[in-house]
């Protein structure tokens, strides 16, 4: 082999070192960079829930967190519907399903059935300005006088319709009207409760705020509708 060949050759090797070098470089690179981002948002996640955890000190059924519970027992307890209620995929149109003799049934209205079918559902929609969290059929008192329909809304306020009252006033086209509880926010929760108090009991729904401070909501409703 000639020297001019010899010396292509050592250029053609020296070349393809170069690539190689080259290409584990980049290789370093992507794996460092990769490594670092990774890092980061494994600490940014763990932030997140850290700064979660230090909002919410509790999510359970915490009877002790009862503020304006006097000196009432609560338990969990199920509610009946009589209502179905669907969220549309915004979030911001409920869509109130029912049968309007089940209806009549339930609630002692004496409503003219004629031409009602058995089973036969009718609806009404109510669209709200913000997006629905949480939706519950629920029972304050003692009897179906009480039935409410709650909605948690994204700012963590709540609207809700009194049913009976809603009936009794305008029939089914009232299900579309709702009113908001003011003074109480950052709620994340519902629960329907059984409520003791002495020898009488009944049922509510308790709110719990992200604090972990639950709310009986009949007193608070109950009031509403005496300042109506």
């Amino acid at each position: 082999m000639d020297k001019k060949e010899k010396k292509k050759k050592n250029i053609g090797i020296n070349i393809c070192i170069g690539l190689l070098l080259a290409l584990f470089i980049c290789i370093i690179a992507f794996i460092s960079m990769y490594s670092s981002n990774y890092k980061l948002y494994v600490e940014r996640n763990n932030k997140a829930k850290e700064s979660q955890n230090t909002t919410i000190t509790s999510l359970d059924f915490d009877t002790s967190n009862i503020s304006n519970g006097g000196t009432n027992a609560y338990s969990l307890a199920d509610y009946n519907e009589n209502i179905n209620i669907t969220i549309d995929e915004t979030g911001k149109v409920a869509t109130l399903s029912y049968n309007r003799s089940t209806l009549s049934n339930a609630y002692q209205l004496n409503w003219d059935l004629t031409g009602v079918e058995a089973g036969t559902l009718e609806s009404q929609t109510i669209t709200f300005d913000k997006k629905i969290n949480d939706v519950l059929f629920g029972g304050i008192g003692q009897d179906a006088t009480g039935d409410v329909i709650l909605f948690l809304m994204e700012d963590g306020t709540i609207s809700y319709i009194p049913v009976y009252q809603a009936l009794t006033t305008n029939g089914v086209e009232a299900l579309t009207t709702y009113q908001t509880i003011s003074n109480i926010t950052d709620v994340v929760k519902f629960y329907t409760a059984n409520v003791t108090s002495g020898a009488s009991s009944s049922v509510t729904v308790l709110a719990q705020t992200k604090d972990g401070t639950l709310y009986d909501l009949a007193p608070i409703i109950n009031n509403n509708k005496t300042n109506d």
